[in-house]
């Protein structure tokens, strides 16, 4: 049995009125386990210059732990998908209307991913049970964090002082995938 812990996190821009634009970084983490030994993690985050909230980093999460599932060559596998955003993983699960238009998108997009898995099972638990996609989402802030300037450069680019307009895109910032197997993945024969 495969298991994917998501985890997303959003916070605004370094002396930016977050409540004014709500741009900020959303740092993501994800960690996918086969019987209880990791086998791949994750961690990066976007900037985004308006519109950019929790649910919005933890929907980046989960696409990209879905991405990493499809890399490995897991889409015919049992998958257990874990996250601490409870919302999230109602909408998925078709429990929960997605009736923001900033995350239709993001929404619409996990769900086309799901789709390629022929077996998908979606669990919500309370962040104390979600601790390493926490711990690799707390780090890429911790990254982000430790050059200020980056940072603020970063900021500039996606919410620019001088009157241009606000980029609504995501911008990468950082990505980093490990893949690490603890035994042999099943491997798809080449055609």
């Amino acid at each position: 049995m495969f298991t994917l812990h998501f985890d997303g996190l959003y916070r605004g821009f370094p002396g930016d009125d977050e409540n004014a634009t709500k741009a900020g970084f959303l740092c993501y983490g994800w960690i996918i386990l086969q019987d209880g030994q990791i086998i791949a993690r994750g961690h990066g985050a976007y900037a985004r210059g308006h519109h950019a909230s929790s649910n919005i980093a933890e929907y980046l999460a989960l696409i990209e732990g879905l991405d990493a599932l499809t890399d490995l060559g897991l889409t015919d596998q049992a998958i257990h998908v874990v996250g601490d955003a409870k919302c999230v993983i109602d909408q998925m699960r078709g429990l929960a209307a997605v009736s923001s238009p900033n995350i239709r998108p993001l929404y619409r997009r996990a769900a086309r991913l799901s789709q390629a898995f022929s077996n998908l099972s979606w669990e919500w638990k309370p962040r104390r049970h979600n601790r390493l996609a926490d711990s690799l989402t707390r780090r890429a802030l911790q990254q982000l964090r430790m050059d200020r300037r980056h940072c603020l450069a970063i900021a500039q680019t996606a919410c620019p002082s001088d009157g241009r307009r606000v980029n609504g895109k995501f911008l990468p910032v950082m990505d980093l995938r490990v893949f690490q197997q603890a035994r042999p993945l099943p491997v798809a024969p080449f055609v």
